[in-house]
């Protein structure tokens, strides 16, 4: 178990104990947000046939070669065809089919000329300008031939891919499972949130905080509750979860202190211990044990470093386990638009808000960086990296910044 660890190779460590999920075959509803375990290939033309982009006139180009506002072409209106439907006419000299949008064109018509362009006259069409061919026509497999590779592995899928995946035809699509989690928040200070709040208590805020995070990021969490600071009582609740969770997190009980016995309970379960503690702030007292192919994470049970060390470790395992490898957050640097005076010996992680204005990102920092504060974490969408041993920081210097839920 290595002890005291820099973050990089925290995160080196963990990252190398995590595996990529089974892929599984998935209704394209149900897969938005997965990753795409498979190649897809079109199987056909898209469109499969040449179809009209607007309400129009299906024509022969050489019809209209004479057309002018002086020597209009009048041509003999000989049927309607709505999309969807077919007809056993041939547009032959001086003859045209109203079409509508996404209509088939029919045989011998080389043109669509827009409604809006020519005149209706007792059931002729007045033409007052010559059209080449191929005007307005949407040629069979313009978008996609057949057996061209549409999507590539590993694709996330928008839904703009998922109505590409319903025009192919494709009801079902094979994507890496979604990775199931169980999160259990420690400590015998903790209330459910329909407790009456007592004097000395909290209510369990964490779990609910760590789900959401999980499930953003398109992970299967489940609640395990609330367990008191006893290592019997840890190990009964996590020892159901190891045989369908992929990944335990819990919160609280991960420090030095006579009640911190998360780890205790991860080796009594049989698991291996990795690493225990992170050279950083907030957050350094954080757990990892490998059972089997799964990762037991315990984090802090402070909520802002539960929430950093979440998006400095969790957040890439769980995107690996996804197939992901885009997992680290996008590094950027940024200008300080509030000054931060206090100085570390470790690298020290804050929330923050970054916005681009003006060709430049800037930061703001929260008021309170308190690692047990709650209420800041509201509207953040990123951390700053205040170098160990650095600062204070002022107001207009450049910082590192961490943008996260791009």
């Amino acid at each position: 178990m290595k002890i005291n660890i820099l973050p990089a190779e925290a995160l080196e460590i963990i990252m190398g104990a995590c595996k990529t999920t089974d892929p599984v075959y998935l209704p394209i509803l149900d897969s938005l947000g997965s990753l795409l375990a498979e190649d897809v290939v079109s199987d056909s033309d898209l469109p499969g046939f040449d179809k009209s982009p607007l309400d129009g006139y299906a024509v022969r180009s050489r019809d209209t070669r004479s057309a002018s506002d002086e020597s209009p072409v009048l041509l003999q209106k000989i049927g309607f065809l709505p999309a969807g439907h077919l007809t056993d006419k041939v547009i032959g000299k001086g003859e045209t089919i109203r079409l509508m949008t996404g209509s088939k064109i029919p045989e011998g018509a080389d043109v669509v000329i827009a409604f809006e362009k020519v005149e209706l006259i007792d059931n002729r069409v007045k033409i007052t300008r010559p059209y080449p061919a191929g005007t307005n026509i949407i040629k069979k497999g313009e978008d996609l031939k057949s057996g061209t590779r549409v999507f590539n592995r590993g694709m996330v899928l928008n839904p703009a891919e998922i109505g590409i995946l319903a025009a192919l035809g494709r009801c079902f699509i094979k994507v890496y499972r979604r990775p199931r989690v169980a999160i259990l928040s420690t400590g015998d200070e903790l209330l459910e949130l329909q407790e009456p709040l007592e004097e000395g208590k909290v209510r369990n805020s964490n779990s609910y905080f760590i789900f959401s995070l999980a499930k953003r990021l398109g992970a299967e969490p489940c609640l395990l509750g609330i367990c008191g600071d006893q290592v019997e009582a840890i190990k009964n609740q996590l020892k159901p979860a190891l045989a369908w969770a992929d990944l335990v997190i819990t919160t609280g009980g991960v420090s030095v202190g006579d009640y911190d016995l998360v780890k205790d309970a991860f080796s009594e379960l049989g698991a291996e211990m990795l690493l225990w503690r992170v050279k950083m702030k907030p957050g350094s007292p954080m757990a990892v044990a490998r059972y089997r192919d799964k990762l037991l994470i315990g984090l802090s049970g402070n909520p802002a470093a539960a929430y950093i060390t979440f998006e400095l470790f969790v957040r890439p395992v769980l995107l690996r386990m996804m197939g992901r490898k885009d997992y680290k957050p996008v590094e950027v640097k940024s200008i300080l638009q509030d000054g931060f005076p206090k100085v570390s010996k470790n690298d020290r992680l804050i929330r923050a808000k970054t916005v681009y204005r003006e060709g430049r990102f800037i930061t703001f920092l929260p008021e309170k960086h308190s690692s047990g504060t709650i209420s800041t974490l509201s509207a953040t969408n990123s951390l700053v990296q205040i170098v160990g041993g650095k600062g204070p920081y002022e107001a207009g210097e450049e910082v590192v910044a961490y943008l996260l839920h791009l």
